[in-house]
């Protein structure tokens, strides 16, 4: 298993340098025709050109080794790309590289997400410290209103909704709004959480766990995270921050600690600071 992991991560993270590698140079060239930066020495550009870049991409990668790793875990029966428990027909044509969840829900229908923005608006969290109330959308209360919603806007037509992780543990489906750190701003927390909620409702199972998940927590390992999607899901019922995603979905014989070293030889194996200082010297 541990050869395994390393070989997803290798791969990802050989892809994201190649990628970088790619439109560097297209990057560097924009940011050196800023003349708000002209008075900045070429290093310096060009390793903001490079973060630019790095941010935009390393998200992709961990999330995709995320996936991958489930697999190893559930097995591939259990991380389909298609998941269709109700076996509802369909001819859909569905991009390979993503997981989707095939409903009969009307998934366009204005009215279902004004039902799904009112729920999640009517429960956000209130208060600091000692006086916060926690958001009521909880495992229960999405129970109560979200899958007789599933039933309410049933349509004739099958759809695909896609989802960022989905898989069967053997008792539960779980399915994951997924986010390298999860670090967004509350202008677009509430959208994120309201795909979240109408992927919940096109599945329709009662057996369905929840999750908002980061591959890491930007706050530090063991510290509390916080975020604006907070304020529209109960914490920490509703969340899979860092250490807590990577336990529910490694191998059973890898901790998370056992992880982040392997992460880390494949890092080194793959020489990937070589590779961006050699990205550094392409434009200096």
């Amino acid at each position: 298993m541990r050869k395994k992991i390393k070989n997803i991560i290798i791969e990802e993270f050989s892809n994201l340098i190649h990628l970088i590698d790619k439109d560097f140079k297209k990057l560097y060239n924009k940011k050196a025709e800023n003349f708000l930066l002209n008075g900045l020495e070429t290093s310096i550009t060009a390793n903001m050109a490079f973060v630019s870049s790095f941010e935009s991409k390393y998200g992709n990668a961990i999330e995709t080794c995320a996936k991958r790793i489930t697999k190893l875990r559930y097995g591939n029966e259990n991380v389909p790309d298609i998941i269709n428990p109700k076996a509802i027909p369909h001819n859909l044509t569905l991009n390979n590289n993503t997981q989707y969840i095939i409903t009969n829900v009307d998934i366009n229908n204005g009215d279902l997400d004004g039902e799904i923005s009112r729920f999640r608006s009517n429960n956000e969290a209130e208060g600091r410290g000692r006086k916060r109330k926690e958001s009521g959308v909880t495992k229960s209360s999405i129970l109560e209103v979200l899958i007789p919603l599933n039933q309410k806007y049933t349509s004739n037509h099958a759809h695909a909704k896609p989802v960022d992780l989905a898989f069967f543990d053997g008792k539960n489906w779980n399915i994951m709004e997924l986010k390298a750190g999860g670090n967004l701003d509350s202008s677009n927390a509430p959208s994120n959480v309201e795909k979240l909620l109408k992927i919940y409702t096109c599945l329709g199972l009662e057996n369905t766990k929840m999750y908002f998940a980061t591959c890491y927590n930007k706050n530090g390992e063991g510290k509390t995270w916080t975020g604006a999607v907070k304020k529209h899901l109960c914490f920490p019922e509703m969340f899979l921050i860092g250490s807590e995603l990577w336990k529910k979905i490694l191998p059973q014989n890898i901790t998370f600690e056992e992880f982040t070293e392997i992460y880390r030889e494949s890092l080194s194996e793959i020489d990937i600071n070589k590779k961006v200082r050699e990205l550094m010297d392409s434009v200096s």
